[in-house]
């Protein structure tokens, strides 16, 4: 097994576990805290995402597919978890819907890759490993931002 592919199940359950920890907002700070955690669990999601892209010759389809379809889970988990925090104020408001434009399109990046991963295959991994770069870039931007 490759190095990308042994971290593969711990990240995994890293993502996961640091999803899970959200709760109630009692105030702007604590809002934009969760908001940078959120950040976070969703760069991790990005970074297997793109290691299963960039070394997709390197693991089998079936298991490509696995990694792809939690990460999916994982951005999909993380929008839920926090679009269900209520924003204490107007200023929270601009937070939430920054956070969440990053994280849905990271979702929505991840959910294409599958689709293809599951058809023929990446159509061109370079530029996909790029935009998740840039997308897990905006979001550590973000999570730095807010911590």
């Amino acid at each position: 097994m490759t190095p990308p592919a042994r971290l593969a199940p711990l990240a995994l359950l890293a993502a996961l576990l640091l999803s899970g920890c959200v709760s109630p907002a009692w105030d702007d700070h604590d809002y934009a805290l969760k908001a940078g955690k959120t950040a976070e669990s969703a760069v991790s999601a990005l970074r297997f995402a793109r290691s299963t892209v960039a070394y997709r010759d390197r693991m089998t389809g079936p298991y490509a597919e696995v990694v792809l379809t939690e990460a999916v889970q994982d951005l999909s988990s993380v929008n839920d978890q926090f679009g269900g925090v209520q924003p204490p104020s107007d200023a929270s408001d601009r937070i939430r819907d920054e956070v969440l434009r990053l994280t849905e399109k990271a979702e929505s990046e991840v959910e294409d890759l599958l689709i293809q991963a599951r058809r023929d295959g990446v159509k061109d991994p370079a530029a996909a490993v790029r935009e998740l770069d840039r997308l897990a870039s905006e979001l550590s931007d973000f999570a730095e931002k807010h911590k």
